[in-house]
């Protein structure tokens, strides 16, 4: 609030200062002719001097000017001439007495950049002594004098009084800001802008190249359209005082042309970047949209504004601009007004451009002295528009760490006995989950109907055993075990049946397995897998022959009556020492193994086939004869 109160107190003084600097107008002397102004003599003072004429028809030559008498001139009701929008051609027309200029070539400066065409005429005696052509229908190198206003060099001749006649006609707004100067007053007068306007262009590039940083770091788009709305704005300045004209381009087109596509592109990215800004989306979704749809139209606008006509395209750009301005200042009250930190140096941002817009509409209509900083408000405005703006950005930044702080600390303190419930419950949880796992371990490798390990047990601690006889040098059997005919059995005697014989072989078969590196499991179906780690071919053969006999020899009751039922074996054994070893891998040692066992089916079924192969590698190895 106090920055707030600091920002009105310096505003009134810049509206108090023209009313205290004003000082009554030169009065031209008796013989008509203009005079120095008694404030600075560098400064000649056309007050009262000038007449005017408008010609409607725009096709009156200077010589018919010159030669009919009845020509209206009317006195300048203003300090400048304005005749706002206007297809007519309009003459001016003052006297310069030799006496009063002191020999000395008087500058005429027009400071109105946008005008088409400028014709000024100088006559002595009723003769033409002077004669130039500028304006912005001109390239720029083709002007008499290249300077980003229309200057002229008035001629000086020893006691002769000169008349001089200007026409101007253009499509912009007819603004005809005069002013005449002595060489040297303009040449020092020019110095001083010069350096104004070079330190006004040098803020700006500073702050579009800090802010441009700023988006290529951190990637908000606030920060990109602020850039792209400086750039279009202060390009809009840049061509509105003749500078562009002057350094960038040489081109009568874009002379005609530039003004209004930067205007509406100034539009256009001033308000998306409001939009942006303040987050309307999420605040006011009808604003947001408003907003943008005058954005989309300026779009379009600059399009078209080589189509249709001057002065419809510039009040088309009035049309579109009051309305985004006063919106956008009215979302960014409404949301200082509320609270949010950033909207009031944006709001206030927004208000500074617009009032140096009102004053430097005064100045242009005479209603505020011709002072430096009056003829240089608008700059003067864009300047703490760009850096309120870009304080804004930062404000907006800090605004959101602010919340972010102020969110976390509001979770921390209430999160912090949930937090530590939680984490009670979550280890009891935990414990829960580690014994669930435990038993749904168990159940994922354990056969559900024989209490087992299943084809996936038996995978796992195959590749583990298997690893540890590589590594230790030690013998790995297996042997696969088939229930013989118990598909004929199954379809006979039913599936329960055949559930009894599952379960009652694998029950006997686990009692031979004694040892504890010994396993049992469900291999599929009918069919059995068991692992005897360091367990040759001799031992396993042993094994595999104890199994065969018991499950011979173990009556199966079902339902009052006994059953018995016969199995078949095949043994491999993987030995790492062994020579001409056949199986290198997992596979192979199950494959070797399944072989073993469909020899036992063909040779009979109710027996035992070691691997022949091996078994005769292995016996030469203990020193068995055959």
């Amino acid at each position: 609030m106090r920055f707030f109160r600091l920002y009105i107190v310096l505003w009134f003084i810049l509206l108090l200062l023209p009313i205290l600097s004003c000082s009554p107008a030169e009065a031209v002397d008796a013989s008509g002719c203009v005079s120095p102004e008694s404030s600075d003599p560098s400064l000649i003072s056309l007050a009262g001097a000038m007449r005017y004429y408008e010609d409607q028809s725009s096709e009156r030559s200077f010589q018919d000017i010159l030669d009919d008498r009845s020509v209206a001139w009317k006195p300048l009701p203003q300090i400048i001439p304005s005749f706002g929008f206007s297809n007519s051609a309009f003459w001016l027309k003052f006297d310069l007495c030799a006496s009063r200029i002191k020999q000395e070539k008087p500058v005429l400066e027009i400071a109105y950049p946008l005008l088409d065409s400028i014709h000024v005429f100088g006559v002595a005696d009723q003769s033409l002594v002077y004669e130039e052509h500028s304006g912005d229908n001109l390239p720029f190198s083709q002007r008499p004098i290249q300077h980003r206003n229309f200057v002229f060099f008035l001629p000086a001749l020893e006691e002769k009084n000169i008349n001089i006649y200007i026409r101007v006609q253009t499509k912009s707004a007819v603004q005809i800001p005069l002013r005449v100067y002595t060489p040297t007053g303009f040449f020092s007068q020019n110095q001083r802008a010069l350096l104004a306007q070079g330190g006004y262009f040098g803020i700006i590039l500073a702050m579009v190249l800090y802010n441009a940083f700023l988006f290529f770091s951190l990637r908000e788009i606030p920060y990109l359209l602020y850039v792209l709305f400086t750039i279009s704005y202060f390009s809009f300045q840049g061509v509105l005082q003749g500078l562009f004209q002057q350094f960038i381009f040489d081109s009568v087109w874009l002379q005609g042309h530039a003004l209004l596509i930067f205007g509406f592109l100034s539009i256009l990215f001033a308000n998306f970047f409001a939009v942006s800004f303040l987050n309307l989306p999420a605040r006011n979704i009808l604003l947001a949209n408003i907003l943008r749809g005058i954005g989309c139209l300026s779009t379009l606008a600059a399009v078209l504004s080589s189509v249709f006509p001057y002065e419809i395209m510039v009040k088309m750009m009035l049309i579109f601009a009051i309305p985004s301005s006063l919106l956008i200042m009215s979302a960014g009250f409404k949301l200082w007004w509320i609270g949010h930190l950033p909207a009031r140096i944006f709001a206030i941002a927004w208000s500074t451009l617009l009032v140096s817009f009102v004053l430097a509409s005064f100045n242009k209509f005479g209603l505020l002295p011709r002072l430096f900083w009056t003829e240089n408000i608008m700059q003067i405005g864009g300047v703490l528009e760009v850096i309120l703006l870009s304080i804004a950005l930062a404000e907006r930044v800090n605004e959101e760490k602010r919340q972010r702080i102020l969110v976390e600390q509001r979770l921390a303190s209430s999160l912090e006995e949930e937090v530590q419930k939680r984490t009670r419950e979550l280890n009891q949880a935990l414990a829960q989950l580690e014994a669930a796992n435990s038993i749904l371990d168990e159940i994922s490798h354990t056969d559900s109907l024989t209490q087992i390990g299943n084809r996936r047990s038996f995978d796992i601690q195959l590749a583990i055993t298997f690893k540890g006889a590589t590594r230790e040098s030690s013998p790995l059997a297996l042997v696969m075990l088939d229930i013989d005919r118990f598909k004929h059995f199954n379809d006979r005697h039913g599936h329960q049946a055949g559930d009894k014989v599952l379960q009652e072989v694998s029950r006997v078969i686990n009692a031979q397995a004694t040892r504890p590196g010994d396993s049992v499991f469900r291999y599929g179906g009918e069919e059995f897998a068991v692992l005897l780690s360091n367990t040759n071919l001799v031992g396993a053969q042993i094994v595999a022959e104890r199994m065969r006999k018991a499950v011979e020899e173990t009556p199966v009751p079902i339902d009052g009556e006994s059953f018995f039922v016969t199995i078949c074996a095949g043994i491999s054994v993987y030995d790492p020492i062994a020579p001409a070893l056949q199986t290198s891998s997992p596979e192979d040692i199950i494959r070797q193994a399944d072989m073993q066992l469909y020899k036992a089916k063909e040779n009979g079924r109710n027996r035992v086939e070691p691997s022949a192969e091996y078994f005769c590698d292995r016996r030469s190895v203990l020193g068995v004869s055959s």
